[in-house]
């Protein structure tokens, strides 16, 4: 084999990566990322023409739809800054939109919306024909709905279906990008119907890919959610996460079906299980994934207020620099837990932080879902007030969330203390009370003061009573 040929090789597999994700073309062949995947791209030319930034474009491509973020950031850095390439270039107006819309496919995929935003925006100023524009707003589209700016959003996934009925192509084949942007938009809208069309585009879309097929998994499980289909949610779920494909997704997909299951367990009224899935999950920079939010909603529903609240504050600290997408149900949330509190002008101020973000943005129901209904009503009832202005706004949210069946919010749990908490937590099964005071290392006297605290706090009298209320709260995981 001469010397030349496995640039060739990486040429052609570049050339058909790069017209892949394209509409006038079916999806990339798999085999074509994992082996562009692996190979190093080398200095810069001295000069960018519209080959080599093909080849750059592949290979930035390969690795952001297999996965290899931290790969594709090195190599988006080492090549471009300042939402411009580094070295000079003589590329057609197509060339560069595209190379820009690979660019910002890699932040998208690093959950960096803002920076992916910028070069999808440069995308659509370069694009010069119907193609290429497509792509950049496909790429927008995902930029906008990972940062929760739906109006946005949609903005670009109604110019993608414009495009793709007035161009005249033979065939218009998925983009992964749009997908994955109309998921995040259907969910924010509640709407199960597109969720699960979507799912089976992208299950004929791309029936090889693995990522593809994962990616139509969540959406099930998000329309099923959203459907109030808790069981087949958890089902769908489960193999999402422990399946032998677990490891064949993306890393912002794997967050939002994380984010799917604690909604799942939360909805079917365990908060404690809801929080131990979540244990350990450490938000990405930015918070695309923000895990303090949603381990919000679960210490709500256990009534741990402080808890919210303090586990919060650091994302409140991060200012401009937190997603908006997942700020808004932050928001909403510590607005209950400073209500709760009795920290009224707080819980204002946060609830209509929270609702003006969420109206600015496209008016999404998902932030309000996760609050009992009784308290969510007392805030808007309250944000009417103090600003009339915004009265028909709440009434209008007010009026869609009476359209959604209620979650079973259930009163919160009251607050136990370490030492009440674990005979709690022992106090399901045969043992005696005796025996379980061997096992805590304390006194029968110990055990029986602290079952009537538990007792009072719990309003029982007797330990099947207390049992069958911690069970009702998901207490035992």
């Amino acid at each position: 084999m001469s010397e030349a040929s496995p640039l060739l090789n990486v040429k052609a597999a570049g050339a058909r990566v790069a017209m892949g994700v394209l509409p006038i073309a079916p999806a990339p062949d798999p085999a074509d990322l994992r082996f562009l995947a692996d190979i190093e791209a080398g200095p810069a030319p001295r000069l960018w023409v519209d080959a080599s930034a093909q080849t750059l474009e592949a290979l930035l491509i390969a690795r952001s739809r297999l996965d290899r973020v931290d790969d594709a950031l090195r190599l988006a850095g080492a090549h471009f800054a300042d939402g411009r390439l580094r070295a000079p270039g003589r590329l057609s107006a197509a060339t560069r939109s595209t190379l820009f819309a690979a660019v910002a496919e890699v932040y998208a995929a690093a959950g960096r919306p803002r920076r992916a935003g910028a070069y999808a925006s440069s995308a659509i100023g370069y694009a010069d024909d119907a193609v290429s524009l497509y792509r950049a707003h496909a790429v927008r589209g995902l930029a906008a709905a990972i940062n929760g700016e739906y109006l946005l959003a949609r903005e670009s996934l109604r110019v993608c279906e414009d495009l793709a009925s007035t161009s005249g192509w033979d065939a218009v084949h998925p983009d992964y990008d749009l997908l994955l942007a109309r998921i995040l938009v259907a969910s924010a809208a509640l709407d199960a119907e597109t969720l699960e069309a979507t799912a089976e585009e992208l299950r004929e879309g791309a029936p090889t890919d693995p990522f593809w097929q994962y990616s139509a998994r969540a959406a099930e499980a998000m329309g099923a959610l959203t459907r109030r289909n808790y069981d087949e949610g958890m089902v769908l779920v489960a193999t999402l996460a422990g399946g032998t494909g677990a490891h064949s997704s993306h890393t912002m997909v794997r967050g939002f079906a994380q984010g799917v299951y604690a909604d799942l367990l939360l909805a079917r009224g365990e908060p404690r299980r809801s929080l131990a899935v979540l244990e350990g999950r450490v938000s990405p920079p930015g918070h695309a994934l923000c895990f303090d939010m949603q381990r919000a909603a679960a210490l709500i529903a256990l009534g741990r207020e402080r808890e919210v609240l303090e586990s919060t504050d650091p994302c409140i600290r991060m200012g401009t620099e937190h997603c908006v997408r997942t700020l808004t149900p932050l928001l909403l949330r510590r607005a209950v837990a400073h209500a709760r509190l009795g920290n009224d002008e707080a819980a204002d101020a946060a609830f209509a932080e929270g609702f003006y973000l969420s109206e600015g943005l496209g008016g999404s129901l998902t932030p309000y879902l996760t609050l009992p209904r009784p308290e969510l009503q007392r805030l808007l009832e309250r944000l009417a007030a103090r600003h009339p202005t915004s009265a028909g706004a709440a009434g209008r949210v007010a009026g869609m969330l009476a359209q959604v069946p209620s979650r079973d919010h259930r009163p919160p749990l009251p607050t136990l203390s370490p030492r009440e908490e674990r005979l709690a937590l022992a106090l399901r099964g045969p043992r005696s009370l005796s025996q379980i005071a061997d096992e805590l290392d304390v006194s029968p006297n110990t055990v029986k003061s602290q079952l009537r605290s538990i007792y009072a706090k719990l309003q029982v009298s007797g330990r099947d009573a207390a049992v069958a209320v911690l069970e009702a709260h998901g207490f035992y995981v």
